[in-house]
């Protein structure tokens, strides 16, 4: 007998929670334009004081990058986050606050890439790229899916179909915890990527005039 290919198990696993991650995909898309759409409330104060604070990041990073401690911080984040969505997840009044958590990240992704954009202009296109889209391929995929389980795993928890398959809701809340361990990896990856290439690229990029 030939064992099932991880990428096969990972697709029918995700099959059964293809809507609540269509929900968790569209509330960080809501998120993301909000963020967008929060750029142009700042003062020109508040821009000047934000290019002057990304500056300062560019020039560490490019001159003397702090890859370790970039590492440790945004790692801990990430994996902060993953954790209490699965924790949401797992609870029965989780799943409003699933929501807010991915409406939240997808509004920090937002603004970050909408202000660089306007800050550096087609500088900023490259910038963004490295130090928002390399890594979040990744990551963003990860919290999408891990929210979106989260989503479907709480609401199967309240419902009377739910409480009545009480065998079926320890295997399922294995299998659950099995993905937020594999995502961790997938973040794991992404974060590697933020911390170690992103410096590098950016030092590269730097010879463009940013």
């Amino acid at each position: 007998m030939h064992s099932e290919a991880p990428t096969s198990i990972l697709e029918d696993y995700l099959a059964q929670y293809l809507t609540p991650v269509y929900i968790a995909v569209a509330t960080m898309a809501v998120g993301i334009l909000f963020g967008v759409l929060a750029v142009g409330t700042l003062t020109p104060a508040d821009k000047l004081s934000l290019v002057g604070y990304l500056r300062h990041f560019i020039d560490i990073q490019t001159s003397t990058p702090t890859y370790h401690g970039v590492f440790r911080q945004a790692l801990t984040a990430n994996l902060k986050l993953l954790g209490l969505l699965y924790l949401l997840g797992v609870s029965v009044a989780g799943m409003p606050l699933v929501m807010v958590a991915l409406f939240f990240r997808g509004f920090v992704l937002g603004f970050s890439a909408a202000f660089v954009l306007m800050s550096f202009h087609w500088q900023g296109a490259g910038l963004a790229a490295i130090t928002m889209g390399l890594q979040n391929v990744f990551i963003v995929p990860a919290i999408v899916i891990v929210g979106g389980v989260a989503l479907g795993f709480s609401w199967q928890l309240i419902s009377t179909k739910g409480r009545a398959a009480r065998s079926t809701l320890s295997q399922r809340f294995a299998a659950f915890t099995t993905l937020v361990v594999a995502m961790s990896f997938v973040v794991l990856v992404g974060t590697a990527l933020e911390a170690y290439a992103a410096p590098f690229l950016m030092h590269l990029l730097s010879g463009w005039g940013i």
